[in-house]
């Protein structure tokens, strides 16, 4: 239920005109508690919500008429006309891995993980890659040459 609230608060604040989030993301029990696993799945919610916000664009060129004229009086279908793929690059949303779209067949064959699960995976990936430089190698060994630091390099 957390995942409906959120999302639908956060769309009400964009329809609203908000276009800026502080202290949500990853955040629950009204800030008491927030989490990575939470964070991840907050942006892609997010980043769905700002889709929506973007709307429609209605132009001579994203009405297509040529591409219906095509399918029309072609094969009958638009699936695999340039127009439409470029619609899809261009208009649909693209979830990251932590949504499923998978047949439920093969959710189940990839081991039924719920969306928490997935987060918390690449959590632990992110944790264990994401290793930022904030200074220079040359400063920090200036810095523990002057300063007994404990952590690690």
């Amino acid at each position: 239920m957390v995942g409906l609230e959120k999302a639908m608060t956060s769309l009400g604040v964009g329809l609203a005109g908000c276009n800026m989030v502080y202290e949500s993301s990853g955040m629950m029990a009204s800030l008491l508690g927030a989490s990575f696993e939470a964070m991840l799945i907050d942006d892609e919610m997010l980043s769905q919500v700002y889709r929506t916000l973007r709307g429609i664009e209605v132009t001579e060129e994203t009405l297509g008429f040529e591409a219906i004229k095509e399918a029309v009086y072609g094969e009958g279908h638009f699936l695999g006309g340039q127009h439409t793929m470029d619609a899809m690059q261009r208009d649909y949303f693209w979830p990251s891995k932590l949504t499923d779209r998978q047949q439920p067949s093969v959710w189940e064959e990839q081991g039924s993980l719920d969306m928490w699960q997935r987060a918390n995976t690449r959590v632990k990936e992110i944790l264990a890659e994401h290793q930022p430089v904030y200074i220079r190698p040359e400063t920090d060994a200036e810095i523990r040459r002057k300063y007994k630091i404990l952590l690690e390099a």
